[in-house]
């Protein structure tokens, strides 16, 4: 069983109720993992993990998405539950594969890229964001929310050099690059209110919350609310 597995089976319900009360928060943060993707075409796309298949959402209506995960927190109707070392696809069925900020709780990332390639059709590509090491967000994930959810977080982040010492993952890589971007809510209390759903924030009042993200993340005010700064790093892989 992987620590995903293991968070979500707990999770899941909340996650998921704060995605589906704030479904744009993180609007950029999806956007930006398409950003390399040509959609002019039909094209059949994987999710893995997807929680609840959010990712969907922001692709053209001519594409179709497959949705796995690892959890059986999340792998209710079309959401397949699938395990992150045997993806349960024929090879070179996928246009495109994706994963976003759901393998920092992998065990063995290595063979998961190496399934998701598998999977992805000849001249695709797996793109996937994740923490970067050392930014404000592994500091909000690791301290605070480690420290505020019952179930704590010890996530396992990522660099641009973290593939070196694989081969034959590191020569299909592309594109590495940390992105910010943030996350946005019409109020204070919305976005208080998300975070405390989305990360399981359980041991923490919402004034303990607020101040939490506003010290780490930092927050801005717009004519349109208020935003959390956020950031992940990304990897394109291209399959040869």
């Amino acid at each position: 069983m992987n620590d995903y597995q293991i968070i979500f089976q707990k999770r899941a319900a909340d996650y998921h109720y704060a995605m589906q009360q704030f479904p744009e928060a993180r609007k950029h943060e999806f956007d930006n993992l398409f950003s390399g993707i040509n959609f002019e075409n039909d094209v059949h796309l994987l999710d893995v993990p997807s929680g609840g298949g959010y990712l969907r959402n922001y692709t053209p209506k001519n594409t179709k998405v497959t949705l796995g995960d690892f959890s059986e927190g999340f792998a209710i109707d079309e959401i397949q539950l699938v395990t992150p070392e045997k993806l349960s696809f024929e090879s070179n069925t996928f246009d495109a594969v994706f994963s976003l900020s759901g393998m920092h709780h992998l065990k063995n990332v290595p063979q998961f890229i190496r399934e998701c390639l598998r999977v992805t059709k000849t001249g695709g590509s797996f793109i996937f964001a994740d923490v970067k090491k050392g930014t404000s967000v592994d500091v909000f994930l690791n301290e605070f929310v480690n420290t505020y959810n019952s179930l704590g977080h010890k996530g396992d982040f990522f660099l641009e050099t973290s593939f070196e010492a694989f081969e034959d993952i590191q020569s299909c890589i592309s594109i590495c690059e940390y992105k910010e971007y943030p996350f946005q809510f019409a109020t204070v209390s919305d976005m208080v209110t998300f975070f405390k759903l989305f990360f399981g924030l359980d041991k923490a009042d919402d004034p303990t919350i607020l101040h939490g993200i506003e010290q780490i993340l930092g927050t801005k005010t717009t004519d349109k609310g208020i935003e959390v700064n956020w950031g992940l790093l990304l990897f394109q892989l291209k399959k040869a």
